[in-house]
């Protein structure tokens, strides 16, 4: 049979396998963990900051889940929120409140859609979460979403 009788003969074969195999493609989940440390301070005022956790991270179709632990903190925690920039380790805006427990060590979570360029942020490590409190409003733990390169 000529080749092109070939490739007839299994179009419909690869066709089905596209249609079945594309949108897990488009919408395969990304996991993983990360650390939160204490965030970045004014010389004076780095004594002031204690504290580490993780959270793991999973990013199904455009659902994003994030639960941790932290603990350490000398301060109760008065806020969480997961935050985009434009590049890791560059501040930006929050696109999202997190639930954070009112003690100093404790959980945190929360789960939100993302659009598309939330998305891109995500899986190009530039979504970060901050933990604030009282004497640290400006972040008192932050964690940057950084996913292994693949």
């Amino acid at each position: 049979m000529p080749p092109e009788g070939n490739l007839k003969r299994f179009r419909p074969i690869l066709t089905a396998s596209l249609l079945v195999l594309a949108p897990a493609a488009i919408q395969a989940d990304d996991s993983f963990s990360f650390r939160l440390a204490p965030g970045p301070r004014l010389v004076g005022t780095r004594a002031l900051s204690s504290g580490s956790g993780t959270i793991s991270a999973r990013l199904s179709g455009d659902m994003l889940r994030l639960e941790g632990r932290y603990q350490g903190l000398l301060g109760v925690p008065s806020a969480a929120r997961l935050l985009m920039s434009e590049a890791p380790g560059v501040r930006g805006p929050a696109i999202a409140d997190l639930t954070v427990s009112s003690a100093r060590d404790g959980t945190i979570s929360g789960s939100m859609r993302l659009n598309e360029e939330q998305r891109a942020a995500f899986r190009k490590g530039a979504l970060y979460v901050e933990i604030d409190s009282a004497d640290a409003p400006e972040g008192d733990l932050w964690g940057w979403a950084m996913p292994a390169l693949k």
